[in-house]
């Protein structure tokens, strides 16, 4: 599984103030050479120390990790050259 692009979408902190939620689209191409894309529904406790879309994209991978293919070992995860989502996740 081979990530081509990320979205968050309708990013917002919880009322309360200690989590992140929102929606992380992934773009992917399969070992198999088809396009699709993935939609994660997520929600992560808040950090100080990193960056909303971070967690959330952190969140979104961890999900990502737990599905059967690539659990198994069928499918790797890759992203494209150049594509580092979590580089720089630290709050300024």
């Amino acid at each position: 599984m081979h990530i081509l692009d990320i979205i968050i979408q309708s990013q917002r902190i919880s009322e309360d103030g200690t989590s992140v939620v929102g929606k992380v689209t992934f773009s992917i191409r399969t070992r198999a050479g088809k396009s699709r894309q993935i939609c994660m529904d997520c929600h992560t406790r808040l950090s100080k120390r990193i960056r909303p879309d971070a967690l959330l994209i952190s969140d979104a991978i961890r999900q990502l990790r737990r599905m059967p293919e690539i659990r198994s070992g069928t499918e790797r995860l890759s992203f494209a050259k150049g594509m580092n989502p979590l580089r720089n996740a630290c709050a300024a």
